[in-house]
């Protein structure tokens, strides 16, 4: 490797610039740095020619202390400004953009607190199973796979106060005061799940978590996750952040769902219905969207009141494809643009809120499956949110 890298420099000019990428199991890391540091592959800085920087990909840990052996692993032989933690989402479009819309548009800014945000709702579906995944998946769970990460770097956007610049520390130290005001999760906030055989939305007949590839037979992971989550700050006290995660869901979609209070009065007589509260959408996948929910009059000599969505697609209004997240954040790592990677204390403090969860978890074990493939998982999860008088808002039909 030291061999090819030199003949590289000669032939690219690249100066013993080097951007390593280990998407390699985390038991595998401190062997991969000792041979790179042996064999003088690293520096020490991330910026000055000649220039190291990791990228490393997620798990990082499966809990709380392998998170912090795993950082110490890479501090003994790189700085934490070289090591660039990758998380997808932050390379879509639509998360970038939750950013934009707060900062760039300055009539957001004055409602986006406690006293005009009703709650905020986020959904992370899956209709495909855990495909070949089983083995990885099966030890790590939704939990750790998808809330632990891509959920919680998405609430820390949607929570954190204005940085004083969007260079990387400035925004990731805004993130990571959010994930610090977090109320660590237990189970009664919380709620997990796992599919057994159902129906796909083709009438096709699917297999239950247990019967996929790599899966034990009684195992307990959950493929479904649920969480009431708040954020302990002057901005945000008393709202809720409510996520669902899951596989084998009846639709593929992961969007947010930010709702407003709602007027304090009704002041339009003869009208059938009361107004509804407005809701902003930031759909991520599979088509990016955001969009505006409204109430207008609908034509005619009735004050008759309708929900309106104003909307934006991604792919009508700049008529070209997003690119691949990947592509951005190889870029940006090519160029030393940290913004978009995580830092050591977002991901201490990330574990921190769902570590107490997993735990209890773990001590007692649930009775599983609890929900069909092709549905919207357990009961349990409408239950968690009917406690606190809600349901799961869907804006399907607009």
């Amino acid at each position: 490797l030291q061999a090819e890298l030199l003949r590289q420099d000669e032939e690219r000019g690249t100066f013993g610039n080097r951007l390593y990428y280990l998407a390699t199991p985390p038991s595998l890391v401190p062997e991969i740095l000792r041979h790179l540091q042996h064999n003088n592959l690293v520096t020490n800085h991330a910026q000055h020619t000649p220039w190291t920087r990791i990228i490393a990909e997620k798990p990082f840990g499966t809990d709380r202390d392998s998170a912090r052996q795993l950082t110490g692993q890479f501090h003994a032989v790189v700085k934490e400004d070289q090591v660039y933690r990758i998380d997808h989402y932050l390379g879509k479009d639509a998360v970038q953009d939750v950013s934009v819309l707060r900062f760039a548009n300055s009539m957001f800014e004055p409602l986006w607190n406690r006293n005009h945000i009703e709650q905020v709702q986020i959904t992370v579906a899956e209709t495909l199973g855990v495909g070949n995944r089983g083995g990885y998946f099966d030890a790590m769970g939704q939990t750790r796979d998808m809330v632990q990460s891509h959920a919680l770097q998405v609430i820390a956007l949607l929570a954190m106060e204005p940085p004083n610049s969007f260079a990387a520390n400035a925004m990731r130290q805004e993130k990571a005061k959010v994930l610090d005001a977090m109320r660590p999760l237990n189970n009664y906030h919380a709620v997990r799940g796992q599919y057994g055989a159902g129906v796909g939305t083709n009438g096709e007949s699917l297999p239950g978590y247990r019967q996929e590839s790599s899966v034990p037979a009684d195992s307990c992971t959950e493929t479904f996750m649920a969480a009431k989550l708040s954020v302990e700050s002057w901005r945000w006290s008393g709202v809720p952040f409510y996520i669902r995660a899951g596989k084998r869901l009846p639709k593929q979609l992961t969007e947010v769902l930010i709702q407003f209070k709602g007027a304090p009065l009704p002041l339009f007589r003869g009208s059938t219905r009361k107004p509804e509260p407005n809701i902003l959408r930031l759909r991520i996948q599979p088509d990016a969207e955001i969009s505006l929910i409204v109430e207008l009059k609908r034509p005619g000599t009735m004050n008759d009141l309708i929900p309106v969505e104003l909307d934006m697609l991604y792919g009508e209004s700049f008529q070209a494809p997003l690119k691949d997240a990947y592509e951005r954040l190889l870029l940006d790592a090519l160029n030393g643009d940290a913004v978009l990677f995580m830092r050591e204390d977002e991901i201490d403090a990330a574990w921190r809120v769902v570590d107490p969860l997993l735990a209890y978890w773990k001590q007692d074990p649930a009775d599983f499956p609890n929900y069909a493939a092709g549905t919207w998982g357990p009961e349990a999860a409408d239950e968690l949110l009917a406690r606190d008088g809600r349901k799961w808002l869907s804006l399907d039909g607009f």
